[in-house]
């Protein structure tokens, strides 16, 4: 797993060579809080790759006050999942005392704002990890991008949502061993890695599902390590190697594990069963932090509910910025140029506005000329969350009167 004495100017040089080494990594750092010269502290910092697109993809470094493992958590993969990429988005803000984080909260953006399984391809991302990549795969940029930040982690997550509850016995229709909901998931019990060194997968997350276990009351959501033993012959589920946790196993040799909550209860719980999930994780890896993510419901459902608030935009039409509130409409000319800067809220990740007469969801920066009525559509993490109406003034000129 890894040297965990590593020290900051090693991981940092390790996540800007890996930034730097292919052409298809071009991003743009938004933010950065560093620490000051001599002084040793948690700090964070977030990359936007194929920044503005429809497949832009945010990764936040979190690095902690002491060195320790680096986890990278993956969610978004499949954008009828919410609850993976809304649990993993609540680990960006976190205040590391030991240990690193990488988190990814929705790598398949195309998926994400339209609410499906598949990728800007048609096809899910989840099985393109394989080494027969498809040629011309508009999803081939951000695979090798995941691909790439599995080098800086000890320990990779890919947070998902399924129906049902899985159980190594058949229950019923909804409880069984071919259902995905509340499992840690894993590819083998034990993986040989070259160096004779083993890493025991199913040790690891055994503890983990006892830690998660001691803090759910219903046994009901209780969750179980599901080991699909996809190296096997005789596995049920070949598929899975072609998966984001099975390359990380097998090709990179990196602990992986695929956590999934079901979707049979409410987004908050699924968020928190998610949340929970991660917690035992980072605990069993050593990370430390001044606090992680609440598991309670009612505080995640205000939490949700409080993250989709807003006050307005902040847009640029013909050069001249200006804040439009909620609920106002947007007044233009024919001919003007519309550009939204940002979104006026509390909670800045995860906004993506898009006009209806537009293919591209991901508006945010770009400039539309304006000549029709249209609508601009506000989503939150994928969820409409509002509706400007877009009216284009009409010509009020007078006719001029013939004369007498």
């Amino acid at each position: 797993m890894g040297d965990h004495r590593r020290k900051y100017r090693l991981i940092i040089g390790l996540f800007l060579l890996s930034a730097m080494a292919g052409v298809f990594l071009i991003g743009e750092v938004l933010d950065v809080d560093s620490p000051p010269e001599g002084e040793t502290k948690a700090f964070s910092e977030v990359d936007a790759f194929f920044k503005g697109s429809d497949q832009e993809v945010e990764v936040y470094r979190l690095i902690g006050r002491e060195a320790g493992p680096t986890v990278l958590i993956f969610a978004g993969i499949h954008g009828d999942e919410s609850g993976g990429y809304l649990a993993a988005d609540r680990y960006v803000g976190l205040k590391l005392l030991r240990g690193n984080l990488i988190v990814v909260p929705r790598l398949n953006l195309y998926a994400v704002l339209t609410g499906r399984r598949t990728g800007l391809s048609g096809r899910d991302m989840n099985r393109k990890f394989s080494d027969s990549e498809e040629e011309n795969d508009p999803d081939d940029k951000v695979v090798r991008l995941a691909k790439s930040l599995m080098d800086q982690a000890d320990i990779i997550l890919n947070l998902h949502q399924g129906y049902g509850f899985y159980s190594p016995v058949w229950v019923d229709q909804t409880r069984n061993p071919v259902r995905w909901g509340q499992c840690n998931v894993i590819d083998i019990s034990t993986f040989n890695l070259p160096d004779g060194e083993r890493l025991h997968l199913e040790n690891f997350a055994r503890e983990v599902v006892q830690r998660i276990n001691s803090k759910l009351i219903d046994k009901r959501y209780h969750f179980h390590v599901n080991n699909t033993n996809t190296f096997s012959e005789r596995s049920f589920h070949k598929e899975q190697r072609r998966s984001l946790t099975y390359y990380a196993l097998a090709h990179k040799h990196k602990m992986a594990f695929g956590i999934e909550a079901t979707k049979n209860c409410s987004l908050a719980q699924g968020v928190g069963y998610l949340s929970l999930a991660v917690n035992a994780v980072l605990e069993k890896a050593g990370i430390r932090a001044e606090a992680f993510p609440s598991i309670l419901t009612a505080e995640i459902a205000k939490e949700l509910k409080r993250n989709e608030e807003f006050s307005g935009l902040r847009v640029r039409i013909n050069g001249v910025e200006r804040v439009i509130p909620r609920e106002s409409p947007i007044l233009l000319n024919p001919g003007d140029r519309l550009q939204i800067l940002s979104i006026e809220a509390n909670h800045p990740r995860g906004w993506y506005p898009s006009l209806s007469g537009s293919e591209m969801y991901n508006g945010m920066g770009k400039v539309f000329s304006i000549r029709q009525n249209d609508r601009l559509i506000l989503q939150k993490y994928g969820k409409r969350v509002a509706v400007f109406h877009v009216v284009v003034k009409k010509d009020t000129a007078l006719p001029i009167e013939g004369r007498s």
